[in-house]
């Protein structure tokens, strides 16, 4: 069977296309929309250094384990020193994405901006909702220790990109967990570059008073020939640090761009 290569292409982020200032009376807008500001004026550092362990399974027996150490800048480039490559590169295209929820450099303003003006549309990453979505208040459950309400888009649609459920802490508006239907591209060997729709499931952690990822999951069932496959993968991240200079051991301390 032909080895088949995972490109990530997740942006650990979303958008929602609808009114910036949800209505006085629909209280799981007015929620989803308080975490979403108070994540924009959250404070951010310009360099972001991590580990990343990339576990991948296939049908349970190891497809793909790897380490790789990054810096990422608030602009949305990174350093990245994966083991499955030879030498230390720079990219905007991190997998399974950025470190923070976004947005991420100039676009966090623009964001602060349009969530103050009517019909505008803030954008955040590349994944979406439609207009006229219903968000749905589930109740309070305990994700990571901490008590938060689960909001759902009930109404997310199975065929594109899109937000599907968010877990909010009510009082501080802290993000704990999001869920999302977002791409990523499956090689068959077969000359072709499937893009498969699948959900990441996205846990927030708190590291020296910066929101950033813990752990990224995601599952994907395939067929092969007459049978099927599953693909399960897990992102974890930690060895946090925050700078506002360039790390020295960072491509961007060498002036590489």
């Amino acid at each position: 069977m032909h080895r088949r290569l995972l490109c990530g292409a997740l942006a650990a982020g979303f958008v929602l296309v609808t009114s910036a200032v949800a209505r006085a009376d629909d209280a799981c807008w007015q929620l989803l929309y308080a975490a979403l500001e108070r994540d924009a004026a959250a404070p951010h550092a310009a360099y972001i250094s991590y580990s990343e362990l990339v576990n991948i399974q296939d049908d349970g027996h190891r497809y793909e384990r790897v380490n790789a150490n990054i810096t990422y800048r608030d602009d949305g480039i990174a350093s990245v020193d994966d083991e499955r490559f030879a030498r230390p590169f720079m990219s905007a295209v991190l997998e399974p994405g950025p470190p923070v929820l976004g947005p991420y450099g100039s676009r966090r303003q623009n964001w602060l901006e349009a969530a103050s003006a009517e019909y505008t549309f803030p954008l955040i990453a590349a994944v979406h909702n439609q207009t006229h979505r219903a968000c749905v208040d589930m109740g309070d459950e305990t994700v990571n220790g901490l008590r938060v309400a689960h909001l759902v888009l009930s109404d997310a649609p199975a065929n594109q990109p899109t937000l599907k459920a968010l877990w909010i802490d009510r009082r501080s508006k802290v993000i704990a967990r999001i869920v999302l239907a977002d791409y990523f591209a499956m090689y068959t060997g077969a000359a072709n570059l499937k893009s498969a729709l699948t959900d990441f499931s996205i846990d927030m952690q708190n590291v020296d008073g910066y929101q950033v990822l813990q752990r990224v999951t995601w599952s994907y069932t395939y067929r092969v020939y007459d049978q099927t496959s599953r693909l399960q993968a897990e992102y974890d991240f930690d060895n946090y640090r925050f700078a506002m200079t360039p790390p020295a051991d960072s491509l961007f301390s060498s002036g590489i761009e």
